[in-house]
């Protein structure tokens, strides 16, 4: 028991500051998640979708013109757009650069297939272009930000695994709890080797694990069996029949941001002068770039 505790005292500083060099020695899908689990969220899921509604030229909200500013990125290339699932009285706001190589229809299939209330955890799913896929997970606010051909639901998931963590409150992320780390002390495994980075990472990744087992009842064959049971048997305990399940709701959803002009103003170029630089590590409330194979 000392030495569980000795190991949780390590984990809850270095997960603080994301410098941890490896939670476990043991890499339970070594090549990663995207090849064992996109073929059957592909499979065995569907997008509830309604329909899609472009916004008129000129108006964007606020938060995907901030992301957008904040990327170096005009505005005025943003193509904006209300998506309506059947599972939901109310739409989300989407937002794409002009040149994202994410599609509309891209975006909405893949943040579809996963359950309605995970996806009630986001505000607004932006893509922005890019050479190779990434993506940033805003959890003060509820954001997403894909950069790239990021098409795979596991990718998808694994930023809004980062929203359900925080639920608007990075402070008190469940990834920082007791109970998380007494579950990592006791397993033998990361889900993959991403997951290694530090415990926020890992657990965006049991939350793929998590979703899939809910959604199909299985997951798929591990390199080593029962290794990560106790994080995974805690995230479903703890979330499965407000979040993961299928049948869940879509309330307490984070308000949209305020609609405003594409046009950049002198205000908004001092907000994104007042704030800190929006790279990796320079905000608590951002989680990310985290990187993906293509």
């Amino acid at each position: 028991m000392v030495k569980l505790l000795n190991r949780l005292i390590v984990l809850v500083a270095a997960s603080a500051t994301g410098v941890l060099a490896s939670l476990k020695s043991k890499i339970d899908y070594p090549d990663g998640l995207s090849g064992p689990f996109n073929p059957g969220f592909s499979q065995n899921t569907n997008a509830s979708l309604e329909w899609i509604d472009p916004w008129g030229d000129g108006w964007i909200p606020q938060g995907c013109k901030d992301r957008f500013l904040a990327k170096g990125y005009d505005a005025k290339d943003a193509r904006v757009f209300n998506v309506k699932y059947t599972d939901c009285d109310q739409a989300w706001t989407f937002c794409r650069h002009k040149d994202a190589q994410l599609s509309i229809d891209d975006m909405a299939d893949s943040f579809g297939r996963m359950s309605v209330h995970m996806r009630s955890l986001v505000r607004h799913p932006i893509a922005l272009p890019a050479k190779s896929c990434s993506a940033q997970a805003y959890t003060g606010i509820g954001d997403i930000v894909l950069y790239g051909a990021c098409k795979s639901v596991t990718v998808w998931l694994h930023e809004t695994g980062h929203q359900l963590d925080a639920r608007l409150e990075p402070s008190k992320r469940f990834s920082g709890t007791l109970a998380w780390l007494v579950a990592l002390g006791r397993d033998s495994c990361v889900p993959d080797s991403y997951a290694n980075t530090n415990t926020v990472e890992d657990f965006a990744q049991v939350v793929v694990v998590a979703q899939y087992n809910t959604l199909l009842g299985y997951k798929p064959k591990e390199t080593f069996p029962g290794c990560l049971d106790n994080r995974h048997g805690l995230l479903e305990h703890t979330f499965r029949y407000d979040y993961l399940e299928y049948f869940g709701s879509c309330s307490n959803r984070p308000a949209d941001s305020k609609i405003v002009s594409m046009k950049a103003t002198k205000r908004d170029m001092m907000r994104m002068m007042k704030r800190a630089k929006d790279t990796e590590g320079s905000d608590p409330n951002i989680v990310g770039p985290c990187d993906f194979p293509s």
